[in-house]
Parts: structure tokens; C-alpha cells; sequence
């Protein structure tokens, strides 16, 4: 008796450990399929959760980490980071920290592959987050300064550059700084009154600062072109001219203020605005177009006469524009139909 129940318990114990294995051995035969699946649509370049037409399921963000983590191919640990880093930056909504995730996938390529065609983006992207998540200034710049030393033609060479001179010029006020970033993730994510607030705070509490200026300027563009408020455009540039004469975009100011004006239809101080604009900041290019809508303004105003002698301007003083056919064009136009 105690001999058939022991071979009982033996032989059910037998099965039970075979079931086990076997299950373990399906698990695992399961699980590198799954994983297979991963890598191939990280090396067709497939983002976590996309569904594919005729695909069976959509791959969760954990096994895409999971397979980055495992994996023994560099290429898809390269590919893959990449993958996850877009997917966390694009998705801050769907998962705690995922910024914090893109920071460390961003960093991760920056310092690992270096020879990847996404490597630059990656440094662009980090620096970003960095300045506008994190605030770190120190971090950003070192950031920056590698995107302009190893992409010295890149798209974004000129961000990356003011930038870091908009940090280093104003690090003696930080509180003001940090205002000045919040406003452009604002202005970035759509919310325009909030970042009109950051920078209204810093005319008021600083305004003697060279943020101060940037502050001015920002606040014109985003009355200008985001809120149509050309009234209000126009004020704040004139303050910029006004209170920082020798700041670098006092000329676009002025030439902004007469757009504004053309916005307006208010034709006749167009003009005068663009008069001044020609004899104050010629050199800084843009006098032919100022000639050219100065000649628009006056046909608004059923002036032919000197509609064309704006026009005429062109021709004379800036014979390569690309204005001087045009203009040609409408001398015509007034000479053959209005009898000009």
C-alpha cells in the first residue's frame, strides 16, 4: 500500500515537474517570439502602440524597453532608443516622468551612439528638455555647445548659439531668466496669455536687464502673430525702440510696426514708418521691400503718382531685388489703366 502511494506521488510529481518545464520552455519560446516581433518593428522603425495593417497587436512600451534591455544587437538598442525617446517626448500625458524617460533615452544616444544619423536631433532635443523641463542651465549649454562643435551646419545652429548667449548674458538674474524660459514653453505649447504674463513680469521687474529688450520683442510678436492684437504689436515694439536703441532687432521692430499698420490699413503711417525704416536701418537690409509696399500703401490711397515713384525707387537704388520686376510690372499697370 505505502509502495503503489509512493509511486503514486512520485509519478504525479514526474508530471508536474514536465508540465512545468514545458510551460517555462512554451513561456520562453513565447516570449522570443514576442520579443522578435519588437526588434523587427524597431528596425522598420515602428513607435511603441502602432498598429500596422494586418498586424496582430500593438507592442506596449514596456516590451519595447524590455527588448532594448535584452537585447544583444546595437543596432536595435541605437534604433530603439531612439524609438522610445520620440514616443516619451511626444507622450507626456500618457505615463509618469515619460519627460524624464526622453532625458535619459536622449542622453543615453548622445553618449552611445554617436554616429547615428538621429544623433544630432538627439542633442537638439536633450538640450530642449533641458532648458525647458529642468532649468539647467549649466547642463544645456554643455549640450548646445557639443550640437554647434559636432553639427557646425545644422538646422538648428542658430538657436543653440543664441541660446546659450541668452543664458550666459543673464545668469546674474535668474529669477527673470527662468521667467523668460517659462514664456517660450508657453508660447510653444499654444498657451499665449500665460506666456504673455512671464513676460510682462519681467519688463515689470527687471526692466533695466537685457531680458528686459527679449521680453519686449517677444511680447510684440506674439500680439503680431499669434493674437492679431496689431495695436498692442505695435506698442510693445515702439517700447523696444524707445528703451533699448541699440538692441540687435530694433530694425525688425520698426519694420514689424509698419506691417502692423498695413495689417491695420492704416496706409498712411505705413508709409511714414517705412520712410523711417529706409533712412534709419537701410543697412540692415529689407529697404527694397519697405519701397516696394510704401508703393502699395500709396495705391491703397488712389496716389498713382507717387505709387510710382516708389516704385520707380527699385529700379534705381536696388536694381538685384526681387521686387524690381514687379514693380516694373505695376509702373505699367498705373501708366495703361489708371491713366497714371
Amino acid at each position: 500500500m505505502n509502495t503503489r502511494l509512493i509511486s503514486t506521488i512520485v509519478t504525479v510529481a514526474a508530471v508536474f515537474i514536465i508540465y512545468i518545464a514545458l510551460r517555462r520552455s512554451l513561456h520562453a519560446l513565447s516570449r522570443k517570439r514576442k520579443y522578435r516581433e519588437v526588434e523587427e518593428k524597431i528596425r522598420r522603425g515602428i513607435k511603441p502602440l502602432s498598429k500596422e495593417k494586418g498586424a496582430e497587436r500593438r507592442h506596449p512600451v514596456s516590451e519595447y524597453e524590455e527588448c532594448i534591455r535584452i537585447t544583444r544587437d546595437n543596432n536595435v538598442k541605437a534604433w530603439g532608443s531612439w524609438l522610445l525617446a520620440q514616443f516619451y517626448h511626444d507622450n507626456p500625458h500618457r505615463g509618469k516622468d515619460y519627460l524624464g524617460k526622453a532625458i535619459q533615452c536622449y542622453a543615453q544616444i548622445v553618449e552611445g551612439y554617436p554616429d547615428y544619423p538621429f544623433h544630432e536631433e538627439s542633442l537638439f532635443r536633450l538640450g530642449n528638455l533641458l532648458l525647458f523641463e529642468k532649468l539647467d542651465y549649466k547642463k544645456v549649454c554643455h549640450v548646445y555647445q557639443k550640437l554647434l562643435q559636432k553639427y557646425p551646419q545644422s538646422k538648428w545652429v542658430t538657436v543653440a548659439r543664441e541660446r546659450i548667449e541668452l543664458i550666459k548674458n543673464n545668469l546674474a538674474h535668474p529669477l527673470a531668466l527662468n521667467n523668460y524660459i517659462l514664456a517660450e514653453r508657453y508660447f510653444e505649447q499654444g498657451k499665449y496669455e500665460k506666456s504673455i504674463e512671464s513676460l510682462l513680469n519681467i519688463v515689470k521687474e527687471y526692466p533695466e536687464s537685457d531680458l528686459s529688450s527679449w521680453a519686449l520683442y517677444f511680447l510684440g510678436d506674439i500680439y503680431n502673430f499669434k493674437l492679431k492684437d496689431y495695436g498692442k504689436a505695435i506698442a510693445e515694439y515702439r517700447n523696444l525702440i524707445q528703451k533699448f536703441p541699440r538692441h540687435r532687432f530694433v530694425a525688425n521692430a520698426q519694420f514689424k510696426i509698419a506691417e502692423c499698420c498695413r495689417k491695420m490699413e492704416e496706409w498712411q503711417e505705413a508709409i511714414e514708418v517705412y520712410k523711417k525704416f529706409i533712412q534709419d536701418y537701410s543697412q540692415y537690409g529689407y529697404a527694397d521691400y519697405a519701397q516696394f509696399y510704401m508703393g502699395q500703401c500709396y495705391e491703397r490711397l488712389k496716389d498713382w503718382e507717387k505709387a510710382k515713384a516708389a516704385y520707380s525707387s527699385i529700379s534705381a537704388k536696388y536694381p538685384e531685388s526681387i521686387w524690381t520686376d514687379v514693380a516694373r510690372n505695376r509702373i505699367k499697370y498705373l501708366d495703361r489703366y489708371l491713366g497714371g
